[in-house]
């Protein structure tokens, strides 16, 4: 569920970042490093060491205690690594088998399976909210594609400071519409509806609902449905209770700031979050679905060009990122990234050339060390991508 992380902290780290040409210091510490399989020849071992050497030193930096990655080029070669540690108890290692919960990766399924049903003609981008969800400040004027595309105005419920404090301290905490609702009552909306673009986990929230409405069907199943098995997407799920697939790596807290001691936040309740940010998947999938989010695989051609139709965020200095219709811009990459208390994670495509997915396991709500991973990676590889 990795909300303002794209209208906050991951602005800034981005501006901050700017897409460095490399990674030159040397990491105090090296967490311990491993293959995984690899269908094509891999990169040089000098580009391997570069990738290698910048893990580590952002393992170091943002206190992580596992991270694996994936990077497959085709023509150029692939990268697929697990590093550190999957379970602090037991040390057992990360595993680039591990299932791992995705956070706001889940948008891009659920607005393709949103986008599947305005193919079929169930649903109409420009339909009202309140057509679907009652209930619901300015529901008469926001339309589905502003739910979709970040311009909706919609209060983000993960913003709320009562709401932080409960999630922070226990992520499987009871949660149910009524209480998304509340939320939405103590807050005013954030801006009239297409005025501004603003990164909001209530959009998507509200988008499960529509899909829940039309359907028939609970969001999980429908995503299921209709895009997790026609892909064949067997490592992925969208969970009923708080509990992980095997095998899977425990996620971790370090406290809002990231600077308390860890602590395992592996269980959380995937109501709180819905099509927001409740999914679960492994590199390999991830690997999958991002070539299919971006070739459009499952939606028709006049819709998903309109998906990649984005609407810029503001982020005053470095890379440029906007948003479409469930899917991130950043520079020339496609994808979406996620942070969720124990989780971080980013997956991107630069079309043509390479995929890159990223996953660490210590996080809170709004941090994206995975994207920070990737930043770095992506600019050893593709310098000019920005």
């Amino acid at each position: 569920m990795p909300s303002r992380r794209l209208t906050r902290p991951v602005l800034l780290a981005l501006a901050a970042l700017a897409l460095p040409a490399g990674v030159a210091s040397a990491a105090p510490a090296r967490p311990a490093e491993r293959g995984g399989t690899q269908q094509q020849a891999a990169f040089s071992p000098a580009v391997q060491r570069k990738l290698s050497l910048a893990i580590r030193n952002d393992m170091t930096d943002n206190r992580l205690p596992g991270v694996v990655v994936g990077i497959w080029a085709p023509g150029r070669g692939t990268y697929v690594r697990a590093f550190g540690i999957g379970n602090r108890t037991t040390g057992a290692p990360a595993r680039v088998s591990d299932h791992i919960r995705i956070a706001s990766i889940t948008k891009t399924f659920t607005a393709t399976a949103v986008l599947q049903l305005v193919d079929q003609g169930r649903v109409s981008l420009d339909d009202h909210l309140d057509r679907y969800v009652s209930g619901v400040p300015n529901g008469d004027r926001i339309t589905v594609r502003q739910l979709l595309g970040m311009t909706a105005g919609v209060y983000d419920f993960t913003s709320d400071e009562r709401f932080g404090k409960q999630f922070n301290a226990n992520p499987a905490m009871p949660f149910s519409n009524a209480d998304f609702f509340a939320i939405l009552r103590r807050h005013k909306p954030a801006f009239a509806p297409g005025t501004q673009a603003v990164y909001s986990d209530s959009n998507y929230y509200l988008l499960s609902l529509i899909v829940e409405k039309v359907t028939g069907k609970t969001i999980a199943q429908a995503i299921t449905d209709q895009i997790i098995e026609p892909l064949g997407l067997r490592h992925t799920s969208f969970p009923a209770t708080p509990a992980m697939p095997q095998p899977f790596a425990q996620g971790y807290f370090g406290g809002a700031d990231g600077t308390a001691p860890l602590v395992d936040a592996t269980r959380s309740n995937p109501a709180v979050s819905l099509g927001a940010g409740a999914m679960v998947s492994t590199l390999g999938d991830l690997r999958r679905w991002s070539d299919a989010l971006v070739n459009g695989t499952l939606l028709s051609p006049g819709l998903q060009a309109q998906r990649l139709r984005t609407t810029p965020f503001r982020n005053p200095g470095g890379v440029s990122i906007a948003y479409g219709l469930g899917i991130l811009k950043l520079g020339r990459f496609w994808g979406h990234n996620g942070a969720i208390v124990g989780y971080s994670s980013a997956m991107f495509t630069l079309p043509g050339k390479a995929t890159f997915v990223v996953w660490g396991n210590d996080s809170s709500n709004f941090s994206t060390p995975a994207t920070t991973i990737f930043f770095h990676l992506a600019a050893i590889l593709y310098p000019d991508a920005e």
